[in-house]
């Protein structure tokens, strides 16, 4: 297939003003038919006395900021924001949710990508105060409640020089990064955060509570390390740990444009990587052209890390970062991007091939001030995990690739969303397969791309677990 030249990609570009310039349009099934019964006042006290967290009402101070996502393209307005602090209130907003037939939005750290961390004129379950974690360094297992973020996991278990695999990004919740599968710096050496999961307590959307584990609800355990929040809602995790103290980590720039080359290169190096070696590349615009940087995190021996690295310092990057640093610090900085309006997709490409290369680069030598490409390479240990041991389905080696556009005023907007999809369309035929966690939009072929072969099973345990589909503010797997 020929990639489009520098003058056509601007062109199709232009042809794509049609699409609207909203980066969303969530549909969700169940939605449509539903009529809601107003949440009175006398609604609300009820529930109050009901629960030992706390419910936040419009009229209430800190609603403007409590209703805000990290993706700032979301203003949503719910009827009623619930900060549970326990399974038996995260029980009677279920009931209540249900008693008026209102959407019901789960959120943990709001990192939601398609913004379904919060409603309009619905119930936002806000689990941020149930954030506790305890380790048990003897057996090497952390047990987490569902609000906490990656930085509290780290935190508590990086006291004990412990660690297990979690985003890159400090304010993500661990709930929604591990049911969506679960990327991060040490799943090349032992796997996705579900891998890692041993069991989850659970409540259901009949208020039941359960336990999912290998021995206890299997199927629900299979279910949830990779399906998503479609099932019940989480109130702990139990993670497996590792000794993870100090890692070789930092940043290698690289002189604007060559991107062809620079990719070439990154992908040669992903082929031939240990499993100690973690890599991430990013495309950016700059005012001088395109930049290739390359996040590196080694957990082995940073002599034989910084072994590895030489080829890629032949190719004399700008700035060179990398440096022995604590797990913890490395965490906290290696994805340092705030709270701002965006718009994401996602592709899975079973290789970085010469066409597909091609189109990032065409894209990217026009791309939009915000924008960027960032390819995240699967490889090692979460690639060696078959397709239906978890409903995770992205096992076979290949790279993740995340378009994003990101904006400050509308006119911002219509063109990072525009260029995002241009570039979307030109990759999608090298494409098989898609990471739920990163997308900003849903559709039905891109929640089936998200759950891949695993789908039907999926259904089929939905249909046990949530038959009428109240958890659908998500990457929805529809009840059969």
């Amino acid at each position: 297939m020929a990639m489009p030249t520098r003058r056509q990609f601007i062109r199709q570009a232009a042809c794509a003003m049609a699409l609207s310039g909203c980066p969303v349009p969530i549909r969700v099934a169940g939605a449509a038919e539903q009529h809601s019964a107003p949440v009175t006042p006398a609604a609300i006290r009820q529930l109050a006395a009901q629960i030992t967290g706390r419910l936040i009402a419009p009229d209430t101070p800190d609603y403007e900021t409590a209703r805000l996502v990290f993706n700032r393209a979301f203003n949503r307005r719910p009827a009623l924001i619930a900060r549970c602090s326990s399974a038996s209130d995260i029980e009677r907003v279920l009931d209540f949710a249900q008693g008026h037939n209102l959407p019901l939005a789960i959120r943990g750290g709001g990192h939601n990508r398609a913004g379904f961390g919060v409603c309009d004129g619905g119930v936002v379950m806000d689990l941020s105060a149930m954030n506790r974690v305890k380790v048990d360094a003897r057996q090497r297992v952390a047990r987490a409640e569902s609000g906490a973020l990656v930085r509290d996991l780290d935190d508590a278990t990086q006291r004990f020089g412990l660690a297990t695999t979690m985003g890159g990004c400090p304010t993500v919740g661990i709930a929604g990064l591990t049911l969506g599968g679960g990327e991060g710096l040490l799943m090349s050496k032992y796997g996705a955060a579900c891998d890692n999961l041993l069991s989850a307590q659970l409540v259901t959307v009949d208020g039941t509570q359960v336990q999912a584990s290998r021995s206890s609800n299997p199927d629900l355990f299979w279910a949830i390390r990779g399906g998503g929040g479609n099932f019940g809602v989480v109130t702990t995790l139990e993670y497996q740990l590792y000794p993870v103290t100090n890692v070789l980590a930092g940043t290698l720039t690289f002189p604007p444009g060559h991107i062809p080359d620079f990719l070439q290169a990154f992908a040669t190096f992903v082929l031939a990587a240990p499993d100690e070696m973690n890599v991430v590349g990013e495309v950016i615009p700059s005012e001088q052209g395109p930049r290739f940087h390359m996040l590196v995190c080694h957990c082995g021996d940073p002599r034989q890390g910084a072994d590895l690295l030489r080829p890629l310092r032949a190719l004399k990057p700008q700035t060179d970062t990398v440096r022995e640093a604590s797990y913890l610090e490395t965490q906290a900085t290696i994805n340092p991007y705030a709270p701002v309006a965006h718009f994401q997709t996602d592709l899975f490409l079973p290789e970085l091939s010469v066409a597909a290369i091609a189109a990032i680069a065409a894209a990217t030598s026009e791309a939009p001030p915000n924008s960027r490409v960032f390819i995240v390479p699967l490889y090692g240990a979460v690639s060696r995990v078959r397709v239906s041991d978890t409903a995770f389905p992205l096992r076979q080696p290949g790279f993740e690739v995340d378009l994003m556009g990101r904006w400050t005023s509308p006119a911002e907007q219509t063109e990072a969303v525009r260029w995002v999809r241009v570039l979307r369309d030109h990759l999608q035929p090298f494409a098989r397969g898609v990471y739920g966690n990163q997308l900003g939009e849903t559709s039905e072929d891109l929640v089936r791309a998200t759950y891949g072969p695993n789908y039907a099973r999926l259904a089929a345990i939905k249909t046990k677990y949530d038959p009428k589909n109240v958890l659908r503010l998500n990457q929805n797997i529809r009840p059969l």
